[in-house]
């Protein structure tokens, strides 16, 4: 894999559709892409429309154009027009990124209620691969385009001893399953996007992202291994990179994308160097 330069790109007349960017990852990279120009278009569930009405007044403080879309992704309805109606404000979407996903019940497989079980990947596999077969077409008519799959540590079955209480390991499972299937799209799709311009990577965190929604696990984790936790700036770093440079068909954590590239942790304002891949996020 050839790095690339990583001196800062501009995206500007780019347009980006973030899922799920409400709070967290997704509220970290919609902030990063804008800080480096381009034009977003945010979107949660409606039950966090305030928040997100907050991270795009947070882009336009810092100079960024943003706007929101509300969608259900449960809803295979409330979806179907998504991309067309985040064209809508400042032109065709050509840059992707699937970060929303749920988790709908805590239960391991063995337990799992089948109506949990399609909700769940109606989420995390569905709704990503009909948003990319939305944005598609324009991104194939202009030549250029890139798709940002989120992934997740759980795709692989942990090693005994288990970083956390079995339940915690056997509860992710499926969800983790999702995210195994969520990736091997990402791999199948960008082989089928070879040579159109259009390319397709799944980012995971290297174990945890310190966010709202993992906090409490993420402060468990910081005591004995501070090392496994990061901040929502090292996955922005990453995703920024994924998207500025030349790469597809990876399915790659964070840190090894960052310590490959040899590129810096930076701030979400696109400048302030933090550090590097191995600066871990327990602020």
């Amino acid at each position: 894999m050839t790095a690339p330069s990583t001196a800062r790109q501009s995206l500007s007349g780019r347009v980006a559709l973030v899922t799920g960017a409400s709070r967290g990852i997704g509220r970290a990279i919609a902030v990063r892409l804008a800080a480096h120009g381009a034009s977003l278009v945010a979107t949660s569930s409606a039950r966090s429309a305030e928040a997100l009405e907050g991270v795009c007044a947070e882009i336009a403080a810092q100079g960024g154009q943003a706007a929101t879309v509300i969608a259900d992704l449960a809803d295979a309805e409330a979806r179907a027009d998504l991309v067309a109606r985040a064209s809508s404000y400042f032109g065709a979407v050509d840059i992707l990124v699937n970060n929303a996903a749920a988790m709908p019940e805590f239960a391991p497989p063995s337990r799992m209620s089948l109506a949990g079980r399609q909700q769940l990947f109606a989420i995390n596999l569905d709704a990503p691969l009909d948003l990319c077969q939305q944005a598609l077409p324009a991104m194939r008519s202009n030549g250029w385009g890139r798709i940002l799959n989120i992934s997740s540590d759980t795709v692989r079955q942990p090693p005994v001893p288990y970083p956390a209480s079995a339940d915690m390991v056997h509860a992710l499972a499926v969800y983790g399953a999702s995210k195994a299937a969520l990736e091997r799209v990402t791999q199948g799709l960008a082989a089928e996007l070879h040579g159109s311009g259009v390319q397709v990577n799944a980012l995971a965190p290297s174990r945890i992202a310190r966010t709202e929604s993992a906090e409490r696990i993420a402060t468990e984790m910081a005591k004995t291994h501070p090392e496994w936790v990061e901040s929502v700036e090292t996955m922005a770093e990453a995703a920024y990179q994924l998207i500025a440079g030349p790469s597809t068909g990876l399915c790659i954590s964070s840190r090894a994308l960052l310590q490959q590239w040899q590129a810096p942790l930076r701030a979400l304002d696109g400048h302030t160097v933090l550090g590097d891949c191995m600066t871990p996020g327990v602020a």
